[in-house]
């Protein structure tokens, strides 16, 4: 059997032994609201309760008041790096990607849980399979997807060509360069660091002194290192056990190992995948050089419409966006719940008070809902 933890309700409590009061009831049901980041509850003078809502995205999220202040992470640079590509740049939705009422999300290489979040907000209808197997990161990925009650299935495990345990280099400093010791690139990933300054410095965009700075000084001192043995497995043995009867969106990010998780599709399986969304290394000297071509290869040979971009912040890194389409998945007659060209949904009170009240027809419920871009930590 796979190994897994089904979520099904987030976990706020101070420790696994406190009792939740009635406002830690309210709180949690209220983040359990699809596109709802944080929420502070406050007692009005005539005795009502009043819940300040603020959705994900807003642009000041890595200050005290911003949506990411009350995430688990590993470290803020990477964090924000990630909120800018998931939810600011929605780089998985580009290529014609969409997500469909009821999708199937495989989510490969899901670090701390950033894009498991963006299909709940985005796709609340959603069934998300979570791949994470360095340990240190399954956790924080857990201890979010719960808070939010996302409906995600998390593995601890990654996926490969072949089921084998093999140690893995987990850098504490910056997670997400985190891969197979034998696939690991030091010097690469200071390019990459060095380009990613550059880039961003390049585009102007505003609030990011902080941040870049952080982000320069892991490349002014060694990256700290430890390995830890993890577990692979092939995707078809993980589709078989799951019993999933497609895949509506599979997305990698395993710096390095993308085509591995390819060639552990058997023939029998690749029709029951219809979109996918990755990003691909192709590193001039490198064993990954020409490897675009390659995934494109395999992917068209199965298929699928591929499309790839260079998305602006890695220009020059040898990270390539590779999305791919079956074209006969325009026909699927659900309708489409996101797209790049949909727009982010706005959050209504409205909603979110019959949503509640849906939920919750016997306990106390706020007497006002009020959406907020700005949440300042409660004193």
């Amino acid at each position: 059997m796979t190994e897994e933890f089904l979520v099904t309700k987030p976990d706020r409590s101070p420790s696994p032994n406190a009792p939740k009061t009635e406002l830690d009831e309210v709180r949690d049901l209220i983040l359990r609201y699809p596109g709802v980041a944080r929420v502070r509850l406050d007692h009005t003078s005539a005795g009502g309760l009043t819940a300040r809502i603020q959705g994900w995205d807003h642009a000041n999220d890595l200050s005290p008041a911003g949506p990411l202040s009350e995430l688990a992470e590993i470290n803020p640079h990477e964090t924000r790096f990630l909120y800018d590509e998931i939810f600011a740049a929605e780089s998985y939705l580009q290529g014609g990607i969409t997500l469909r009422e009821d999708a199937v999300v495989f989510d490969v290489g899901a670090n701390i849980g950033m894009f498991s979040l963006f299909v709940g907000a985005r796709c609340p209808s959603a069934s998300v399979f979570a791949y994470e197997p360095v340990p240190d990161v399954f956790d924080v990925m857990r201890r979010n997807v719960e808070r939010h009650g996302v409906p995600v299935r998390l593995l601890p495990f990654g996926l490969s060509d072949r089921e084998q345990e093999i140690v893995f280099n987990f850098y504490p400093g910056i997670s997400i360069m985190s891969c197979r010791s034998d696939y690991a690139d030091l010097d690469n990933e200071v390019d990459l660091i060095k380009q990613y300054v550059a880039n961003t410095r390049e585009t102007g965009a505003a609030g990011r002194d902080d941040h870049l700075a952080q982000v320069e000084a892991l490349v002014a001192k060694d990256f700290e290192l430890t390995q830890r043995r993890c577990r692979l497995r092939p995707l078809s043995d993980v589709i078989e056990e799951t019993g999933v009867t497609r895949i509506d969106l599979l997305k990698i990010d395993v710096q390095r190992a993308e085509l591995d998780v390819l060639r552990g599709v058997e023939d029998r399986h690749w029709p029951l995948i219809q979109q996918i969304s990755m990003e691909v290394h192709d590193e001039k000297g490198t064993p990954t050089e020409g490897r675009v071509q390659l995934v494109r290869d395999l992917l068209t040979g199965n298929g699928f419409r591929a499309t790839v971009a260079e998305e602006d912040l890695l220009r020059g890194t040898g990270r390539y966006a590779v999305q791919a389409v079956r074209p006969e998945y325009a026909d699927d007659p659900r309708p489409v719940v996101a797209s790049a060209e949909s727009g982010r949904p706005r959050l209504d009170p409205l909603a979110i008070a019959g949503w509640l009240a849906a939920r919750r027809p016997a306990g106390r419920l706020p007497d006002e809902l009020v959406l907020v871009d700005a949440l300042p930590p409660q004193d």
